[in-house]
């Protein structure tokens, strides 16, 4: 067990991943309190989760730091544990306490990089500030709109750590190609638009009529659709790990480009908003997890494990269940997406657990 705790970002992986199964099988253990507890569950305590134990891990590579990680790491989960555990009892402390565990991530990771001098990382500290801001308000409030204005936020923050992931994916498909000295390089152009542009839509939401979230979410969903030529190529998409990173991305335009019909025409946005988050968010989630968890633990290939490529698929199939095919049959509605969400985040732990255990935490080999 000294391997599974040698790094923060593996018990907090592996905790978000739980908290992911019982977000998704609340409907069966709590289904009259469920809807309420999803949201949360998900948007307060998994997604805070995971990226908490990513940003453990790469704010060493990103400002050289080498000191402990201990002292971070306990107040990080003390704040989530407590907020959990306060949950069923009073929801609004709880939601105080994650507000803290954003603030808490937020003065780690400006400190790091006042030691490092490191000015280029400015979009992170936006991001948690707005986390911070967005959940304060929410916990004071309790609006649901602020909550569902999360979403947005969590897909900036995606949009910001695939750019960097997708270098990694980018190289390594290439490392096997018959070109001659080829190189990988994405459009930061498309990310900083998009991430700006989700940031408007994100303040359009709450605080603009809804005619205006039309044109933002058309914006974010034509930006999304538009950063997918540069994976337009055989020697990237020949590799799975290259077709994942790619299916993720146009799940998560499909989605946008789906609100802004649906705001156009007057209807609701529970369903695009479905294929976002259980497309676009968790399955970019699962990604970074497979991604970094295989590059820490020694694997100096990029091969992901065959249970989550199933794993992804579960995903994928979630989405399109859930925002497509529940006015085919009811249990298309919770029960089919449900499952396949708590089957998903269990096949990675019953990969990544024995991985973890066995398999000393490495530096980027790379």
């Amino acid at each position: 067990m000294n391997n599974f705790f040698s790094h923060p970002m593996r018990p907090f992986f592996v905790g978000a991943a739980i908290l992911a199964i019982v977000g998704a099988l609340i409907f069966f253990i709590s289904p009259d309190d469920a809807i309420v507890l999803h949201r949360k569950i998900f948007l307060e305590f998994m997604l805070p989760a995971a990226y908490g134990g990513f940003l453990t891990a790469s704010m060493l590579e990103w400002t050289d730091y080498q000191g402990d990680l201990k002292p971070i790491a306990i107040i990080l989960a003390i704040l989530l544990l407590a907020g959990l555990m306060l949950l069923p009892f009073s929801p609004q402390t709880a939601s105080f306490l994650v507000a803290a565990y954003w603030l808490a991530l937020l003065l780690f990771c400006s400190w790091l990089f006042w030691l490092d001098r490191n000015t280029d990382n400015f979009t992170l500290l936006m991001l948690l500030a707005a986390f911070m801001v967005c959940q304060t308000a929410y916990a004071m409030s309790d609006s649901l709109k602020l909550l569902r204005a999360q979403v947005h936020l969590n897909m900036a923050a995606v949009m910001f750590v695939s750019i960097r992931v997708s270098v990694l994916l980018g190289a390594e498909a290439l490392k096997e190609s018959h070109l001659k000295d080829p190189v990988f390089i994405p459009n930061v152009v498309y990310k900083n638009i998009a991430i700006i542009f989700l940031l408007l839509h994100t303040a359009a939401e709450l605080w603009l009529p809804a005619q205006t979230t039309v044109f933002t979410a058309f914006a974010v969903g034509f930006i999304l659709l538009a950063k997918l030529r540069e994976l337009h190529h055989h020697e990237l998409l020949r590799k799975h790990y290259v077709r994942i990173y790619y299916f993720l991305q146009l799940f998560a335009a499909i989605g946008y480009l789906w609100i802004g019909m649906a705001k156009l025409l007057d209807e609701s946005t529970a369903d695009p908003l479905h294929m976002i988050t259980l497309g676009g968010i968790l399955g970019s989630i699962m990604m970074i997890w497979l991604t970094a968890g295989l590059w820490h633990s020694g694997f100096t290939k990029l091969d992901y494990p065959k249970l989550c490529r199933l794993a992804l698929l579960c995903l994928f199939t979630a989405a399109i269940a859930r925002a497509c095919l529940m006015y085919v049959d009811e249990m298309f509605f919770i029960t089919i997406p449900a499952i396949l969400i708590a089957s998903a985040f269990g096949l990675y732990l019953a990969t990544f657990v024995p991985i973890f255990r066995n398999n000393a935490f490495t530096d980027d080999p790379e």
